[in-house]
């Protein structure tokens, strides 16, 4: 969510209108969970994706009208920020004959984020949020325009106030409709950290498909070369002054994964004894069974206890005859998103 607000926002603050669309609800089988959200431009690109498809195709078009067609000219006579609900049926004839193979139903919210307005302000303070590492929550209030509404399956309503609420419910997202008026509320979360050991051949991988599939991503390594922003573009870096100290500059909390491929076996053992002190819900570490086996017995020796060492994930990845370096990031990444989805990083491969 960090990096799809920031890519928003980056947006906005150039004086780019965008139409934000997210699922409010959904029930059956649909190709993206309540929350998931996508930015339609100005010229039709898109920024994220609420599941692909005939659907994600019909709100791309409803962003495009909404601003440059026919919602458009409602908002200029209406005066506030526009928002379209929309219903779809992935169950029935048309969602067939478009071979698509979900079917449950869901319900998107469109939003009409002017640059410059107080959807933009409230968009970026949620994403300043984020970043900070703070949940946070997104609240819209509308009310509907009868002369534009369609049947049951979309209305449009004007929006008469956002705010960003305390976080603390379970629930990604909820719509709540009384007559006229709507109340759309999200609570959002930030990204899952990723923090990695180590700046090699793997790292520039790993790093960028961790930051594809939704990660902040740190990459720390002694050595200032190896380290760079050029090196790895999507990440934060930073330059240890050993890896004695790798933890001093970090903190750690139970939504963060620890990856661990430095270029020696002592430094991974510096780091690893430090990494299993923190609370991250993942800790991995590359190398063959035999080094683990070694490595873990010189633990044992000096009073790591055993289910300390059980945390640990090694060799990391899943096993797929991984070969080369993004082979290799392809196996990590696979079981960290395993563990990601199940909710608990603990137990060694």
């Amino acid at each position: 969510m960090n990096s799809f607000l920031d890519s928003v926002c980056a947006l906005l603050e150039q004086g780019e209108d965008v139409v934000i669309v997210t699922i409010a609800m959904q029930s059956g089988s649909t190709p993206r969970e309540s929350g998931a959200k996508m930015a339609v431009r100005r010229d039709g690109s898109i920024l994220g994706t609420v599941g692909g498809g005939l659907m994600e195709a019909g709100c791309m078009e409803l962003g495009r009208e909404m601003l440059t067609g026919r919602f458009a000219s409602s908002a200029a006579e209406s005066g506030p920020e526009l928002a379209v609900i929309r219903h779809f049926d992935l169950s029935n004839e048309e969602a067939a004959k478009a071979a698509m193979v979900c079917g449950g139903r869901l319900t998107v919210v469109a939003e009409h984020i002017q640059a410059g307005r107080r959807g933009a302000e409230v968009l970026c303070a949620a994403r300043d949020s984020l970043l900070q590492g703070k949940p946070c929550g997104l609240e819209t209030t509308m009310e509907r325009l009868e002369h534009t509404a369609a049947a049951t399956r979309e209305a449009c309503f004007a929006v008469t106030g956002r705010k960003t609420p305390d976080c603390g419910h379970a629930a990604s997202a909820t719509l709540d409709c009384d007559g006229k008026t709507c109340r759309f509320t999200e609570w959002l979360q930030p990204s899952p950290r990723m923090i990695i050991f180590g700046a090699g051949h793997v790292a520039l991988p790993t790093a960028a498909m961790a930051s594809m599939t939704g990660f902040a991503v740190t990459v720390l390594d002694d050595r200032e070369e190896f380290a760079s922003p050029q090196r790895f573009p999507q990440a934060r870096t930073v330059v240890l002054p050993d890896f004695g100290q790798a933890f001093a500059q970090l903190t750690i909390t139970p939504q963060c994964y620890v990856v661990i491929m430095t270029r020696g076996h002592l430094h991974d053992k510096t780091v690893l004894e430090q990494a299993l002190k923190t609370p991250a819900c993942y800790v991995g570490m590359i190398g063959s069974r035999r080094k683990r086996d070694a490595l873990y017995d010189q633990l044992r020796s000096e009073g790591v206890d055993e289910s300390s060492i059980a945390r640990c994930h090694c060799p990391i990845g899943l096993e797929i005859g991984a070969r080369t370096p993004e082979e290799i990031a392809v196996s990590i990444m696979a079981e960290i998103i395993a563990c990601r989805a199940a909710g608990n990083g603990d137990g060694a491969s």
